[in-house]
């Protein structure tokens, strides 16, 4: 047993362990699998190995005896030869199993657990081939379904075996059990009579599938049950009585009797990661109730299950309104025979990328109860969308990240997001458990006796001064994106596949680290609003302090989305002489002088906008030694000289994505004598962060399409085109007034304008 201080010190340890000094600098490596397993993820959706971290194929027409132990399966029990009842379920066809002869012929039996209930195709059994077959047996099979005791309620150690299949004087080696998709967990074999030299080497179960269900709570999902949906009793079940649908057991299904105001029950499961599916079944197996019992109101004869339902899906995606966007994955028609009739309800479809389930149908009969035994969740690939969170990293000190570079695996059609989160400031709780590991409240676990007390887990957050979430990571060039000196670090990555074969795997992430250039920083521009697609004039404060560990710097990077053309550079109101380099996305400003004093900087600079929120980000950088090392600034109070605090300028508000449209003339005249023989067409898409489809073309005024100039993805910012009069076949329009018409498509709908266009010989 560990006290809170003592786990306190062994985290501290995993946190440094992989942190290994370097020339010039720190670097925290990561890239064992203990390193991964510190790692908070997704449950079974992501493996671990050999160092690697990567999702986790969901198989189709699985053997469920294969990973028995994955769900704490096995040989439940043996009458005869128990050390040997292994030998059925580890795969091999070399080894086997065989009562012992001796024994009294009831003893003669093996049962075997699956871990949970599968929704079966056959069950086969492979018997020994160096010997003769067995000819006297029994195959006992059952959903899981216990006997019950007079009250009503089932015995947790019994098994009641609802299916029997009988063979005599055998010749077989193979024995196939046709099983028909009906639930199956426990399968008995019993010896009737021996058969000397024969044995028994291996017991398959072909199943369904792997049943994504199955582990939703470990991988961060839920499960919620919303009872009487438009009435004043409306409300949601507790997370107990949601379990029932997921934990592989049949018994403990889920159960309504009666509402007091009847309305619609719905089902929403949350996968934890974004699964690939094409199947669903819902098993209505009465097993957890009882056939008869002191209270008539729980018996089967009144059990009941769907008069209707729908079946709806989603990724994850959001509706304009910031709901889920979701999709009709199946339906069931009403009909009273659904209610009696029907015990296991399917749906199938076109295998498709899935986070949410989604089942609504209707409880409007009193005194009946319902029941709904489990849901199994099936698909095969890779997940398309799951996500990895480290741990909270210490560097130590408070230091500055310099970069963070990466190894992956990542074939076409996946990819993997990186992002990175600082700060300072930690949060502590603590997580009480008694001597059995329960958790239990602070106050209940002061009121324990020592001997009954177990241990305290110190439970470390990021703090008030935590940045959020950076944007994904493109390249290792462009440095760390989060805000820093700083000392505490997260790192999160997303594996993304299109392809349900697919799969990225992370490898090894390095975050590099050293002392800091400046103790902090701060910056802000000003003006910080523009009018859309104009030139405008902006200065740049860029301030910071320094202190015992600080080295100082001689350059400034500056980088933006929009264009950046510089004016004058002053510190302490003196003109600076620079050195400009003009690169990809911004430039790069270099001093004669160092500086390593606190200080002051205006810059001077001209822009366009074309997009909300236009960020001018900059980096102090030091060069010497042939190294660069980086320190992004911070948005801050600079200057008191502006209000500002913000690197970022905004566009008045509006909804407009495509401004500007004008003409070079109003008449198009492409008679060859160089006078208005091309029209120029000059317009600005506001507010296009990812690429959209711009489409531009001109149509006669009946509605006949003329002319495509633009059809092209395309993301914020000018576009000039031009028209030679000419239709789409090469010649020459004929005289007239033509449309232009501008579109491209925004989050919920086409944004357009038309323009009139004269054209004349």
């Amino acid at each position: 047993m560990k006290n809170h201080r003592e786990l306190g010190a062994l985290l501290q340890v995993l946190l440094l362990c992989s942190m290994v000094s370097s020339a010039g600098g720190e670097k925290l490596r990561i890239g064992t699998s203990a390193d991964w397993e510190a790692w908070q993820r997704p449950g079974n959706a992501i493996e671990i190995s050999r160092g690697k971290a990567g999702p986790r194929f969901v198989r189709r027409n699985i053997d469920a005896v294969a990973n028995i132990g994955d769900f704490g399966g096995g040989i439940r029990a043996a009458g005869s030869n128990g050390g040997d009842a292994g030998n059925l379920i580890d795969g091999s066809l070399g080894s086997f199993w065989v009562p012992d002869w001796d024994d009294e012929l009831e003893n003669m039996y093996v049962e075997v657990d699956l871990g949970r209930v599968v929704s079966a195709r056959r069950v086969v059994l492979q018997l020994r081939e160096d010997g003769p077959p067995l000819e006297f047996l029994q195959v006992l099979l059952s959903n899981g379904e216990r006997f019950f005791d007079s009250t009503g309620l089932p015995r947790p150690s019994t098994v009641r075996y609802s299916d029997r299949f009988r063979y005599s004087f055998n010749q077989q080696r193979e024995l196939v059990i046709e099983y028909g998709l009906k639930p199956l967990q426990f399968v008995r074999i019993q010896v009737e009579l021996p058969t000397a030299g024969a044995g028994i080497s291996s017991l398959a179960v072909e199943a369904v599938g792997d049943n994504i269900a199955l582990g939703i709570r470990e991988r961060g999902g839920w499960v919620d049950i919303l009872n009487e949906i438009g009435t004043r009793a409306e409300g949601y079940e507790s997370t107990g009585n949601s379990n029932a649908l997921i934990d592989g057991d049949i018994v403990s299904s889920w159960r309504y009797w009666g509402f007091s105001q009847p309305g619609d029950t719905e089902f929403t499961f949350d996968l934890g990661a974004l699964y690939w599916v094409d199947r669903v079944r819902i098993l209505g197996d009465l097993a957890g109730i009882a056939p008869s019992s002191v209270d008539w109101r729980w018996t089967r004869r009144n059990a009941i299950h769907f008069p209707w339902y729908i079946l709806w899906g989603s990724d994850g995606s959001l509706a304009p309104d910031g709901s889920l966007r979701w999709q009709v994955l199946g339906e069931l028609p009403e009909h009273p025979r659904n209610l009696r009739d029907i015990v296991h309800f399917e749906e199938q479809f076109s295998l498709r990328p899935l986070r949410y389930l989604r089942m609504r149908y209707p409880n409007r009969q009193c005194c009946i109860t319902g029941t709904t035994a489990e849901f199994q969740i099936f698909g095969e690939g890779y997940p398309a969308g799951a996500i990895l969170q480290s741990p909270i990293y210490d560097l130590g000190a408070v230091c500055n990240a310099t970069g963070l570079s990466w190894q992956v695996e990542a074939p076409a059609g996946t990819r993997i997001e990186i992002r990175s989160r600082t700060g300072n400031l930690l949060e502590e709780s603590y997580v009480f458990h008694d001597k059995n590991g329960k958790e239990v409240t602070e106050r209940k676990y002061n009121k324990l006796i020592p001997s009954f007390k177990g241990w305290i887990d110190t439970v470390r957050t990021p703090g008030d001064d935590w940045s959020i979430w950076s944007q994904a990571y493109e390249r290792a060039e462009r440095g760390f994106l989060s805000p820093t000196p700083r000392r505490f670090v997260q790192l999160r990555a997303s594996l993304l596949s299109d392809d349900p074969m697919q799969r990225a795997v992370l490898d090894e992430l390095v975050l590099s680290y050293a002392e800091p250039l400046a103790a902090a920083t701060r910056a802000e521009v000003y003006p910080i609003q523009a009018q859309p697609g104009q030139r405008t004039e902006f200065t740049y404060y860029l301030g910071w302090d320094v202190s015992v560990g600080s080295t100082g710097f001689d350059q400034l990077l500056m980088r933006s989305g929009a264009d950046i053309e510089l004016g004058e550079l002053r510190a302490e109101g003196q003109v600076l002489d620079v050195e400009i380099t003009r690169v990809d996305g911004g430039l790069d400003i270099a001093f004669a002088d160092p500086f390593v004093r606190a200080g002051l900087i205006e810059l001077d600079f001209a822009s366009t906008i074309y997009r909300q929120q236009m960020p001018f980000e900059a980096f102090l950088a030091s060069g010497r030694e042939g190294r660069q090392v980086r320190q992004r600034v911070d948005a801050g109070d600079a200057s008191d000289v502006v209000a500002s605090e913000a690197i970022a300028v905004s566009l008045p508000v509006g909804s407009a994505l495509i401004d500007g449209l004008a003409l070079s003339a109003a008449l198009l005249t492409p008679n060859g004598d160089g006078i208005g023989d091309r029209l120029g067409i000059e317009f600005a898409l506001l507010n296009v962060l990812q690429p959209r489809l711009l489409h531009v073309a001109l149509y006669d005024l009946s509605g006949r399409k003329v002319r495509v100039l633009h059809d092209q993805q395309q993301t914020a910012g000018p576009i000039t085109l031009n028209w030679d009069g000419q239709d789409e076949s090469g010649q020459m329009a004929a005289p007239g007034n033509y449309i232009l018409r501008v579109e491209v498509q925004g989050d919920a709908q086409k944004h357009k304008t038309t323009k009139i266009i004269a054209l004349a010989y």
